[in-house]
């Protein structure tokens, strides 16, 4: 099983630098014209990878980013609530363990599987990987202003055993892939 974990591209929000949290009415906005582009790049970097579904936030600007994604794969895409940014302030171990029950249910599909969620979620998955909270701390601690739109990474998972291949790559937006 291979996991893809990518953040969605700029939203509106990002692009005016607002917190897309629920309570200020910027939650849930669309793909800006270079989000779009973004997506259309990151799509055309996962065109060849072996993709069996896709999950994805129930949020516009990841459901924007995944449907690009699609466009080469033609899987299912499942959305799914657990995968949004926390929520008004919500405590920390509810949204980690939301976003645990999440990464439980792809596990059990055990099918190679892109992600696309939001920088926090994108982080706390990668963490769950480690199998180590210092370790998954530390993969927090050093991405958290570094995960920026369209961030990917590449999860392996040989005999129940995650290896990371690559963490918060951008090279599609600077490297061609447009």
């Amino acid at each position: 099983m291979n996991l893809i974990i990518v953040r969605h591209a700029e939203s509106l929000a990002n692009s005016k630098n607002m917190s897309q949290a629920n309570r200020d009415g910027w939650s849930d906005t669309s793909l800006t014209e270079k989000g779009l582009i973004q997506a259309k790049a990151v799509a055309q970097r996962l065109k060849d990878e072996d993709i069996e579904i896709i999950y994805c936030s129930t949020l516009k600007r990841a459901k924007e980013t995944a449907q690009e994604i699609n466009k080469f794969h033609n899987v299912e895409i499942k959305y799914d609530s657990r995968l949004i940014d926390d929520i008004n302030d919500e405590p920390l171990e509810k949204f980690i363990s939301r976003c645990n029950e999440s990464f439980k249910e792809i596990e059990k599909f055990g099918k190679n599987a892109i992600i696309v969620a939001h920088g926090s979620v994108c982080l706390t998955l990668l963490a769950f990987t480690t199998g180590s909270r210092d370790e998954g701390e530390k993969i927090i601690n050093k991405y958290t202003n570094k995960y920026d739109n369209t961030c990917v990474s590449f999860v392996e998972n040989v005999n129940n055993e995650y290896k990371i291949k690559l963490i918060a790559c951008r090279k599609h937006l600077e490297n061609g892939y447009m």
